[in-house]
């Protein structure tokens, strides 16, 4: 989105208004353009109309469209310019703590996190430190080791500070750990903070006062910051980011399947699950504890 726009107003300030590419979305000719370092040849291309988008028409295809533009190895240089921030630091030092089950699950959660930055800026944008291995099954620019800079806040959900929409819109540097603990490994966070330094923040990010429900996978994490960033409170982008199964457990935290599954926007699968196991464990139901 944030690329999108930047490309919109390059091309429109060149006086061109149609573009042909394969893609579909401003945003990933963009990225297109930054990691295969593509360049803009002018001339005319024909092909279909697909979209319109920021004042731009996207020609693909076989057609009769015509369009001003293309991207080739040739041609002249566009997006040298981009947003350095914010930066996503994923932090791999305890790799190696990690079963084979919880590293394969790391690792996708990893690639998608690059899937998640893409569709606001692009690969610069995520740094990969003490990681165990270089990412090589996608082609991409992802960086490594780089140094939090500006304000920089770890992301623990055991921090002590309270995430807010100013501090997410306003922090440089977001530090997540790469951890996958299916055993709960409350302190994980907290210990790969002082093994490496992360002298910062530590930042908790709450729905309602309780981290019960907020998405705790890298991708979701950093895909709820980049919604806060383009305009949306926090509150509003951990739900539409929360999967069934957060918020079933949200609803069973609260207790109260009908209120919590409202402003939650839970499906009525998940609430009829939940009121299902809340009536067997309260009090004179024939589950609950005697």
């Amino acid at each position: 989105m944030i690329l999108a726009r930047l490309l919109s107003k390059e091309l429109l300030e060149l006086g061109i208004t149609s573009i042909y590419s394969k893609r579909d979305s401003l945003q990933r000719i963009a990225v297109d353009v930054l990691i295969k370092e593509l360049k803009l040849k002018e001339g005319e291309f024909q092909g279909k109309a697909r979209r319109e988008e920021l004042g731009i028409r996207i020609i693909s295809g076989k057609g009769e469209d015509r369009a001003q533009a293309t991207l080739s190895q040739e041609g002249r240089e566009i997006l040298r310019e981009f947003p350095k921030t914010p930066l996503f630091v994923i932090d791999l030092g305890f790799w190696n703590y990690h079963s084979e089950k919880e590293k394969k699950r790391l690792y996708v959660q990893v690639l998608s996190s690059v899937d998640a930055i893409r569709r606001y800026l692009w690969d610069y944008n995520i740094s990969l430190n003490h990681s165990p291995f270089k990412l090589t099954s996608i082609p991409n620019k992802v960086r490594y080791d780089v140094k939090p800079s500006g304000k920089a806040i770890v992301l623990n959900p055991y921090g002590d500070v309270v995430a807010t929409d100013e501090l997410l819109r306003s922090a440089d540097t977001f530090i997540l750990g790469g951890i996958v603990d299916e055993s709960g490994w409350k302190g994980a966070t907290t210990a790969l903070s002082e093994r490496f330094g992360y002298d910062f923040p530590q930042v908790r990010i709450e729905l309602r006062g309780s981290r019960v429900g907020v998405p705790d996978r890298i991708n979701k994490i950093i895909e709820i910051i980049m919604e806060v960033r383009e305009g949306k409170s926090l509150e509003e982008a951990i739900i539409e980011n929360q999967s069934s199964a957060d918020k079933y457990l949200r609803i069973l935290r609260d207790g109260n399947p009908e209120e919590t599954g409202r402003w939650l926007r839970a499906s009525e699968k998940v609430i009829k699950r939940a009121k299902r196991i809340l009536s067997r464990t309260r009090p004179g139901s024939s589950s609950s504890p005697q």
